[in-house]
């Protein structure tokens, strides 16, 4: 009986928290940036500002523009380093290097995008030792009519 009304309290608790979230706050747009490059030394900038990104391992961050109800709440410091997006065009730069080439690492940087349904942007890397690109992507706040994300490396990786 513990366990039904342990469900049962879990459950209304749950449906409060549904029903409070029913209302989404006016937002600016907002992406998670994820890498995963051990064996590899990474640097992102996004619109000419650098994200921190270091390499070398997994990192993740949130990333949001200066209109987001959480740039107004966030330190400076944190706007500093993740208030980098805005709407419409934004400029990715991405420089890696492998730290050893004789290594079979993979580097992965994904920028997904809240509402949309794939990645964004999407780099995977196993064959180059080092690369330095940029990319502009379109960031909206709901994704575009034939939304097609970026890809950009291994093509057998991507095609899976």
């Amino acid at each position: 009986m513990k366990g039904i009304r342990f469900l049962a309290v879990i459950a209304c608790a749950l449906m409060a928290f549904a029903a409070r979230g029913a209302t989404v706050p006016e937002r600016g747009v907002d992406a998670d940036l994820s890498v995963m490059g051990y064996g590899y030394r990474v640097k992102v900038l996004v619109n000419g500002i650098d994200s921190g990104v270091k390499g070398g391992g997994a990192e993740a961050m949130l990333l949001f523009s200066k209109d987001h109800s959480m740039a107004a709440k966030a330190a400076p410091s944190v706007r500093e380093r993740h208030a980098l997006l805005k709407p419409g065009a934004n400029e990715i730069a991405i420089e890696y290097a492998k730290l050893d080439p004789k290594t079979a690492d993979r580097l992965e940087i994904t920028l997904k995008v809240w509402g949309y349904p794939k990645p964004l942007l999407q780099l995977v890397n196993s064959e180059k030792a080092s690369d330095k690109l940029s990319v502009t992507v379109q960031i909206e706040k709901a994704p575009p009519a034939g939304f097609k994300p970026v890809l950009i490396g291994d093509a057998k990786v991507l095609a899976e």
